[in-house]
């Protein structure tokens, strides 16, 4: 899949121009080439900001906030070629998503105001849209999602240095209703042999472990017909508690239960065995 090139912005609450003191707590997004303009902002963990700015009432600050998201949805469906609000910028629809992106960025004084634009690459707008949100707004560093990514990080390395890594793209597999991507693809004469998906288990609530490890078991039961044979998940598990490690020995046996090869992530031969077998 290819990848395309976003700016981004972090949105800051700054109620006190004098004391420059701000509070992350959203993101907007635009991938020009695709005409896509989202943006994620904090509706429900408020505390970080009403206890920070505690000279203002949080009732306040819940207002400011929900009456931002409507305007940033109202934005966002102009990007979409939705409503009636075309007049207030002169541009060709095609060139909606950025230039609404440059006039919603655009440094001017206000409680809500914009870091500086950042740009990055992705063959998937939303899940970095999703990732960057939980990074500098909810600063879950080591939230699953972040660490799914670091993991799929140490994989592409593990390959690279092996050199088998050209063997291997990024692939979606789509049976007209439902869709899934994965990482590291395995191609021989343009056709996928194998899959290598590397799944982060170590959450620490136990449920959250086999809901996660469902999610990716009903994927590969539903695209089956589409999938090579070969499936392999490359997973990394929680520390020695009892609760998540029953949930993640329960998740590997019912992956291996659908004859999904299982091997540790962390573990570099166990990894290269799986890529060049």
């Amino acid at each position: 899949m290819n990848k395309h090139a976003v700016s981004y912005a972090i949105i800051r609450f700054q109620p006190h121009v004098e004391t420059e003191e701000f509070a992350n707590i959203g993101i907007v997004l635009v991938a020009p080439r695709m005409g896509y303009l989202d943006f994620r902002l904090e509706m429900r963990r408020h505390g970080r900001v009403t206890d920070f700015f505690d000279s203002l009432e949080p009732t306040a600050i819940r207002a400011i906030l929900g009456n931002y998201h409507s305007e940033l949805k109202r934005v966002r469906d102009l990007a979409g070629h939705a409503g009636d609000g075309q007049t207030r910028f002169e541009f060709d629809l095609t060139d909606n998503a950025e230039h609404l992106f440059q006039a919603l960025t655009k440094d001017r004084e206000g409680i809500i105001r914009f870091s500086d634009v950042r740009f990055a690459m992705t063959d998937n707008p939303k899940d970095k849209l999703e990732e960057l949100f939980e990074y500098y707004v909810r600063r879950n560093f080591s939230s699953p999602l972040y660490r799914e990514g670091l993991l799929e990080q140490h994989v592409r390395s593990v390959l690279k240095l092996q050199e088998i890594n050209k063997n291997f793209k990024r692939r979606t597999f789509n049976d007209g209703v439902y869709s899934a991507t994965f990482p590291f693809v395995e191609i021989v004469d343009d056709r996928a042999v194998k899959i290598l998906k590397p799944i982060y288990l170590g959450q620490n609530d136990p449920t959250r472990i086999l809901d996660h490890g469902n999610k990716w078991l009903f994927t590969i039961n539903r695209l089956k017909p589409l999938l090579p044979r070969n499936v392999v998940f490359a997973v990394e598990g929680p520390a020695e508690k009892a609760a998540q490690q029953r949930a993640f020995q329960e998740t590997l046996n019912l992956f291996k239960a659908s004859n999904i090869q299982v091997v540790d992530a962390t573990n570099r031969n166990e990894l290269i065995h799986a890529a060049e077998a």
